[in-house]
């Protein structure tokens, strides 16, 4: 519960801070509105992951950049806008000849080139456009940061359950520790009824108590909070309060704008307290029952009333304003029906000479086409949907003008082409924000960039608030010739129909319809012949009625007395004994339309297409049967066979099946009739017994309770049987149970030192990870068989995550762990994951930090002492020879193994004979030497692998002065970190 409380919390604010700082440029509604579903997606078995989120964010940062970068490429450009121009011109023109694969090309780099310029036009209007951008860019960065606060914070709650790390996140305010405890026990809406109930209580029991002293003795607390929640959140009251919010806004812009001395409303308000203050200090007259007071009260009101009336006016006037405001359109949006986002307006041809030849004749034309768009906000959709009558005329009291921008040769003195002939609302539930536009396009020739543009329908002396245009999509007017058109039923791979029973070729089975499949081509050659490349659609895909075309359906075969065949409704009845049989197939024709109903009407006949043979067969009443066992059935990495229980069921089943009651399932067959595309049906176990048993295949699982139906036939005789709550679950999240042990202390597992050879060759630090857990052996098994998982089929995997260092081997299967002297990675360790896998699934996982034994790797490194002091060494300068000698650092220095009784192992001439060659080798162990900043520095030279220092100048045979160095060694070792140690040499004054 706590871990899905804080992911809702997670994306939720991750989702707010994206949907707040991605708008315009690009419609990043459809974004914005699958990062919400994955949100309102997330379940307990199924979190969406940060990796999804970051990839949401990734992606949108990116079209952003790469739209920038492209952005500021052609404002740089002074010769963009002209180049753009001239590239719209001469696409323009190619598209007027333009025909088949050509035009769709042409008319897709027209739209690009156009969205190109007119993005381009918006940016060179002033640098606001490209900051826009940059901002959106900065904010998405921004949210990707405030995600992994947010993703730490999470990891910090998880695993000590500190919420410290939300205070830095933006969403502090709402997770305290209180309502994070409550979730695990009483839950969120027990906290708020009672928690929160009883705290407000107690603040305001003052206020209770005031109320019962100072009004009438029934007021109580339970009253006073009743009367102000049916007023403050009154539908009413809440309507009347923006209202007023829209209103006093409207004002304060009115009255600056307007120039005058009143610069908000407040301002206002302030200049009648003024008058009234005048009014006061006026001489008035007295008369009876006049007072001072009271003249002054009739003066206030008189003018109060007139600017009152004034302000009556004004609402009036700025509610008209208020409203206009309210319904500007921020953005229309082409939204593609098809992957290449292009529009079809197609003429279609059917070679009509049956002879052999070509007679090629147009017998559909599609001219209206249903396009898409995303409006925001949706309030505005009905206004724009009653631009148009029902029949498509156009509304003369509509609110918009709503045409189509059709890009074309400016030169040409044309009215746009494509027409509108309506606007609706695809789905006011699902889709708010979607419109279709049908477009007419019968007076179109060529393809064009078209866009949707929508202005407001006002007066010349009128300010027009609505102006505003799609992105450009291409229209495509295409020739497509037909070259093949055949009938795929949805019942054309039917296999048997029992006895009386009818097959319907031209109707639905279930949810899947029958169709004409239409195979076009884009042009044809000199001979008349189809040419280019053939695309094979339904013809909803392609836009066009089935008014000209008919199927027929017919057999070779003799079936007068075994079944009937409705040459046009497509209805098969079988009539005949079990085991007749027939092929039905069915041809198309396409009717010229010019020539349709006359005598010489032209057709189009096209190849016929064959069906699945049918068999009629006996069919048994359905049945309806249970599973033997009660278990549950498990995800298993081999196949299953669970036993059928022999009872009335399965009696009525051997009954219906091979003519007379069957002993056996031996010989039956079994085709699975639902779910369509399942894997689970029933089947014969096999061997000697042959018993009816439901067949799970390997690996197989169906989490959620499912109706199987098996149509089992054996001979001319069927029956479908049916099993209903089949359910395939995976195993159930596996407690790998870590064990405290010199293993594992609780936070890590800990490897251990071993030494190889005799004498020692080498030495690797190593852990049987399997030691770690408590129940491995009966969750695994032996040898990593047969535990209550494995036996299962299921794996136990072990893999460094991430990269594996070098110097690592791990044994997946085993998790037998080893480091050697080559170790590359960090010294703090690395880590190991481990999974309980079924396939590809993940039933459990645990990720173990891995770190060395370092008081047994490292060993001890120290000063060894001299006879001038722990840290000292002294330069022999007694001749030129000693002083040419120079003086090994090493000397004063010592690293020691960690055994019981610690081995010098370096310098080398002091390593135990224990070992072969130089013992830190072995260990991977290394020195190196540097020298500490000094003034005498310059009188010395070092060498950094050996340690060995000496003098610069050592024959000099005059006196020298007292000098002091200091030598840093620097030891490593793969194993972590080991403390350097300084040795000063000293040198005494010498003369020769």
């Amino acid at each position: 519960m706590k871990k899905n409380f804080v992911r809702v919390m997670l994306f939720g604010a991750l989702t707010l801070t994206v949907s707040t700082t991605v708008t315009s440029c690009k419609d990043y509604d459809d974004d914005i509105k699958g990062l919400q579903e994955q949100v309102d997606n997330i379940k307990s078995t199924n979190p969406v992951s940060t990796e999804d989120m970051n990839a949401a964010v990734d992606k949108a940062s990116k079209e952003l950049k790469d739209q920038l970068a492209k952005l500021e490429k052609l404002v740089n450009d002074p010769s963009s806008e002209t180049s753009l121009t001239q590239q719209i011109a001469a696409l323009e023109d190619a598209l007027k000849t333009a025909v088949g694969e050509n035009a769709k090309d042409l008319a897709g780099k027209l739209v690009t080139a156009q969205n190109d310029l007119k993005t381009l036009k918006e940016a060179l209007g002033g640098d606001a456009y490209i900051a826009q951008l940059k901002s959106k860019i900065e904010a998405l960065e921004s949210a990707k940061t405030t995600m992994q606060a947010l993703i730490d914070a999470e990891a910090a709650y998880l695993k000590d359950k500190d919420v410290s790390g939300y205070k830095n996140t933006g969403f502090g305010a709402y997770v305290n520790q209180a309502i994070l405890d409550v979730t695990d026990g009483k839950g969120i809406a027990d906290y708020v009824n009672n928690a929160v109930k009883t705290g407000v209580g107690s603040v305001l029991k003052e206020v209770n108590e005031y109320l019962s002293e100072n009004f009438e003795a029934d007021a109580d607390l339970t009253a006073f909070v009743t009367k102000v929640n049916e007023t403050l959140f009154s539908d009413d009251y809440i309507a009347k309060m923006s209202k007023l919010d829209d209103l006093l806004l409207a004002i304060d812009n009115a009255v600056e704008k307007e120039g005058s001395d009143y610069k908000n409303y407040a301002d206002v308000i302030n200049q009648i307290d003024v008058t009234k203050q005048q009014l006061a200090a006026l001489q008035l007259p007295s008369g009876e029952g006049v007072t001072f007071d009271s003249a002054v009260t009739g003066i206030v009101t008189t003018e109060l009333g007139v600017v009152n009336t004034s302000i009556s006016d004004l609402e009036t006037k700025l509610q008209a304003e208020i409203d206009a405001i309210k319904g500007m359109i921020q953005s229309i949006v082409y939204v593609p029906t098809y992957a290449d986002g292009q529009v079809q307006f197609n003429t279609f041809y059917a070679d009509f000479d049956a002879t052999g030849g070509y007679d090629w004749q147009p017998v559909v034309n599609v001219d209206e086409v249903a396009v898409r768009f995303r409006v925001s906000p949706a309030s505005v959709i009905t206004d724009l949907v009653a631009c148009f009558g029902a029949d498509g005329a156009v509304n003369e009291n509509a609110k918009y003008v709503v045409s189509v921008d059709c890009q074309k040769v400016q030169t040409r003195a044309l009215n746009d082409p494509f027409k509108i002939k309506g606007i609706k609302v695809v789905d006011a539930k699902k889709e708010p924000n979607l419109i279709e536009v049908t477009l007419d396009a019968s007076a179109v020739k060529n393809s064009y960039a078209v866009a949707l543009t929508v202005t407001d329908k006002v007066a010349a002396d009128k300010n027009t608030l609505n102006d505003v245009a799609s992105n450009y999509f291409a229209a495509v007017k295409s020739d497509l010739y037909i070259d093949k058109v055949v009938w795929e039923s949805a019942n054309g791979a039917v296999e048997q129909l029992a006895i009386g029973g009818e097959l319907d070729y031209k109707g639905k089975n279930g949810e899947t319809e029958s169709y004409y499949s239409v195979t076009v081509y884009p042009s044809i050659d000199a001979s008349s012949a189809v040419a280019g490349t053939l695309a094979t659609k339904k013809l909803s895909e392609l836009g066009i009625s089935d008014a000209n075309f008919s199927v027929k359906f017919e057999t070779d075969d003799n079936i007068s007395s075994t079944f009937n065949l409705g040459a046009t409704t497509g209805i098969l009845e079988a009539k005949g004994a079990a085991g007749s049989t027939v092929t039905v197939k069915s041809t198309v024709t396409v009717t010229d339309p010019v020539t349709a109903g006359t005598s010489g009407a032209k057709t189009a006949k096209y190849e016929a297409k064959e069906y699945t043979q049918v068999n009629t067969v006996s069919e048994g009443t359905a049945q309806t049967v249970i599973l033997d066992s009660e278990d549950p059935i498990l995800w298993n990495g081999d196949d299953q066979k669970l036993l059928i229980k022999d009872n009335a069921a399965l009696t009525a089943i051997k009954a219906a099946l091979g003519g007379s009651p069957i002993t056996d399932f031996n010989g039956c067959s079994y085709k699975i009739v639902s779910p369509v595309g399942g894997k689970i049906k029933l089947g014969d176990t096999g061997g000697a017994e042959h018993k009816l048993a439901l067949i799970v295949p390997q690996k197989t699982v169906c989490e959620t309770p499912t109706t199987i139906v098996t149509r089992i036939s054996k001979g001319d005789y069927s029956i479908d049987v049916t099993l209903e709550n089949v359910q395939v679950s995976y195993p159930a999240e596996a407690d790998l149970t870590l064990v405290n042990s010199n293993a594992w202390d609780g936070a890590k597992a800990i490897l251990n030192l071993v030494e190889a050879g005799a004498p020692i060759t080498a030495v690797t630090a190593e852990r049987d990870l399997t030691e770690l857990f408590t129940n491995y052996a009966g969750f695994v098994g032996d040898n990593g068989h047969n535990g209550t998982f494995t036996s299962l089929g299921g794996e136990f995997k072990f893999s460094v995550v991430g990269d594996t260092p070098r110097g690592v081997t791990l044994d997946a299967t085993s998790g037998a762990l080893s480091v050697d002297k080559t170790y590359n990675g960090a010294a703090a360790g690395f880590s190991v994951k481990v999974e309980a896998k079924c396939g590809e699934k993940v039933i459990s996982t645990k990720t173990i930090p891995v770190v060395f034994n370092t008081a047994k790797m490292n060993g001890i490194f120290d000063y060894k002492g001299t006879d001038e002091g722990k840290d000292k060494l002294a330069f022999n300068v007694s001749s030129a020879a000693t002083r040419e000698e120079g003086v090994e650092v090493s000397k004063a220095l010592v690293w020691k193994d960690a055994s019981t009784t610690p081995r010098q192992l370096w310098p080398s001439d002091g390593a135990s004979a224990a070992y072969d060659g130089s013992g830190a080798t072995i260990f991977g162990f290394k020195v190196s030497f540097e020298l500490v900043a000094g003034e005498d520095n310059d009188n010395f030279e070092l060498n950094p692998t050996t340690g060995k220092l000496t003098l610069t100048r050592p024959t000099d045979t005059q006196g020298t002065k007292a000098m002091t160095v200091k030598v840093k060694a620097i030891p490593t070792s793969p194993w972590g970190t080991v403390e350097p140690k300084v040795v000063t040499v000293t040198v005494a004054e010498w003369v020769d």
